[in-house]
């Protein structure tokens, strides 16, 4: 018995489980705004402290840890995206 590929039928792709080739995660950066304590606060500057991301607000000394800020979640891939110089466009500069 032969069994015959079909090249017009995709094969799943083998993906970990728990991944996917999209997420979302918030993007803690200078200037975005975050929510801290009932109050909308901006970002300093963000820090890794002893394993732990912590987040620097503008006008506090203290860090703050992410858990305790809000922020809506970005969406990000894990594909491959084209760059305007690989699509063959000119800048036209």
């Amino acid at each position: 018995m032969q069994i015959q590929a079909n090249p017009d039928q995709a094969l799943p792709e083998l993906v970990p489980q728990g991944w996917s080739r999209r997420f979302t995660m918030p993007l803690f950066r200078h200037g975005t705004q975050v929510r801290h304590a009932g109050r909308w606060e901006t970002v300093d500057y963000v820090k890794l402290r002893r394993l732990e991301l912590v987040v620097y607000l503008v006008g506090h000394s203290d860090p703050v840890a992410t858990r305790e800020l809000e922020l809506s979640p970005l969406l990000f891939t894990t594909e491959r995206v084209p760059t305007v110089e690989n699509l063959g466009y000119s800048h036209g500069l």
